[in-house]
């Protein structure tokens, strides 16, 4: 295995979940907006039915990043960058974890079960608006915190990638998993 990048699993664990926090994080900004009807509620219960799903994947990225080994860090990163670093992802893993259990909390104590299209999860817990409108405020202001520091880190890899040109970027790089596409002349 080589040693500066990470494996695929954990690189389609990261693109994966960047591109449900994305659907998540843009279709309720956009729910609003929407008049109410059929596609407003398709879109607030599917950003619901994605933030279960970007837990139970966090949860097996965790069990995967503890089996697993990280590539380590380029050696022209100083402790201070390193430290920042580590601190920036733990995090991204805590707000990954806390914005969907305080959606899931919102939905439950709202009365409302979670929709998956086959199958549905009943809310677990006695109906309490009151508290469900407090949850919500701060599921919100936990996914801003998320954007926010998903942007920092975003901000950073181009910084690695194109002011240092240390080959950061090349560690999650989806070269991974090339798309062969052949013609059909060459069949």
């Amino acid at each position: 295995m080589d040693r500066t990048r990470y494996d695929r699993l954990s690189i389609l664990f990261h693109w994966l979940m960047a591109a449900l926090i994305f659907y998540a994080a843009a279709s309720i900004l956009i729910a609003d907006d929407l008049p109410r009807g059929a596609f407003r509620d398709f879109i607030k219960t599917s950003h619901n039915s994605v933030g279960a799903v970007v837990m139970l994947l966090l949860a097996l990225r965790i069990v995967w990043r503890m089996l697993s080994t990280a590539p380590a860090l380029p050696v022209g990163m100083n402790t201070q960058q390193q430290r920042l670093a580590r601190l920036a992802h733990f995090g991204l893993y805590g707000l990954m974890a806390a914005v969907p259990l305080l959606g899931l909390a919102t939905l439950f104590l709202r009365g409302r079960g979670l929709e998956f299209g086959l199958f549905s999860i009943a809310s677990p817990l006695a109906a309490n608006r009151t508290l469900s409108r407090s949850i919500k405020e701060v599921h919100e202001l936990a996914a801003y915190a998320l954007l926010g520091l998903v942007a920092f880190h975003i901000a950073a890899a181009l910084w690695h990638q194109f002011i240092k040109r240390d080959g950061l970027m090349g560690r999650m790089s989806l070269r991974a998993f090339p798309l062969r596409i052949r013609s059909p002349e060459l069949r």
